[in-house]
């Protein structure tokens, strides 16, 4: 398992497909989620991106032969690239921007006349290629794609990475769902059907990913406690447990029921972490409990911070953001300890706070 220092967030950068180039037209939008990953030492972590070394060999699906034509079968998606390959007898597509517009996975613009549907058209996040799976199929029948990849370094226990990919889905689809995710494992996991695995993501979506149009970032920032290996994309949810939201552009054709979504831009990324229970600064701000709750007043006021408690498990409780006083009322927390973290643009202070008896 992976420890989850921070509040898990299904973070939404989004992006028009057609403006992958034009940074002025990049919306960002966040929702939080609850964290599916454990906090096994009350820390809070601040993570900053190193060098970004992406240990995923080829997380845009570049690497490969390029040309396939059409809709593949169970050994194509691996056939066709190097770093990638199905784990289940599933069959995910990729799509290609540099192949004839007459195949079925052409993109943007397929001209494929049918008569299987085309799902839907979008720009790669990056290069010419992209993955498709299916996220969820038909009610009960519990079908899934995955794609698995080998990492180019296990992860390093103890370290922190930052884990994701993007997604969209397929614009002409029956739906949009939840539960998309990615899952870390030390070698490879795989099934002899197209069912769902039997694995709990560490970075998952627990709503409804909707957006046909742009690209949407699943990620959080974890920290390994296992030499995890590869990395596993899909849906891990059973059909029951996966939320379904009906997707207004669906076409009805043939081949377009469930939930389908392209995926591009697959990292894992080491990151820098600081923080713990830090001593620095402590004259900055005065942190003084009282019967109604916590308060915290900077040194000099004017300069803008932030105050996040976060319970035992990790997950982030209340925030607040100021220039003088910041009050946290004791009823919002879970639990009777938690962890308080205080910062501003240049300094930070983490303390370990309890309920008064």
């Amino acid at each position: 398992m992976l420890k989850s220092f921070r509040r898990h967030r299904f973070n939404e950068e989004k992006y028009e497909p057609f403006s992958l180039q034009k940074q002025n037209n990049m919306s960002r939008q966040k929702h939080s989620l609850p964290s599916r990953a454990f906090l096994a030492v009350l820390v809070f972590l601040c993570a900053g991106k190193t060098q970004a070394q992406n240990l995923v060999n080829d997380g845009s699906f570049e690497n490969g032969d390029g040309t396939f034509c059409g809709i593949m079968g169970a050994n194509d998606f691996g056939n066709n690239l190097n770093d990638w390959t199905s784990p289940t007898q599933g069959t995910p597509q990729l799509f290609f921007t540099n192949v004839n517009s007459d195949c079925w996975n052409a993109q943007p613009t397929s001209t494929y006349p049918g008569p299987i549907g085309i799902k839907g058209s979008q720009l790669p996040m990056d290069g010419e290629s992209m993955a498709g799976i299916y996220a969820y199929t038909i009610p009960d029948f519990n079908q899934r794609h995955y794609i698995q990849s080998p990492l180019s370094s296990p992860l390093i226990p103890g370290q922190a990475y930052k884990i994701g990919f993007y997604a969209s889905l397929a614009d002409f689809m029956e739906f949009g769902s939840n539960g998309l995710g990615a899952h870390l494992s030390e070698g490879w996991i795989a099934a002899n059907s197209d069912g769902v695995l039997p694995a709990t993501p560490q970075v998952v979506s627990e709503e409804v990913l909707s957006d046909y149009i742009r690209w949407t970032l699943i990620s959080d920032t974890l920290i390994a406690d296992a030499a995890y290996d590869h990395i596993t994309i899909g849906n891990f949810q059973t059909d029951a447990a996966t939320v379904l939201e009906a997707n207004p552009a669906a076409t009805g054709a043939v081949s377009t029921y469930g939930a389908f979504y392209f995926i591009d831009g697959v990292f894992v990324e080491p990151v820098t972490i600081s923080g713990i229970e830090s001593p620095a600064a402590p004259d900055v701000w005065e942190i003084q409990p009282s019967s109604a709750g916590l308060t915290i007043t900077p040194e000099h006021a004017g300069k803008r911070f932030t105050v996040a408690l976060f319970g035992m498990d990790g997950r982030l409780i209340h925030e607040l953001e100021g220039m003088n006083q910041i009050d946290i009322p004791w009823s919002v927390w879970r639990s009777s300890c938690g962890l308080v973290r205080i910062q501003d643009d240049s300094r930070q202070l983490s303390k370990r706070i309890c309920l008064p008896r």
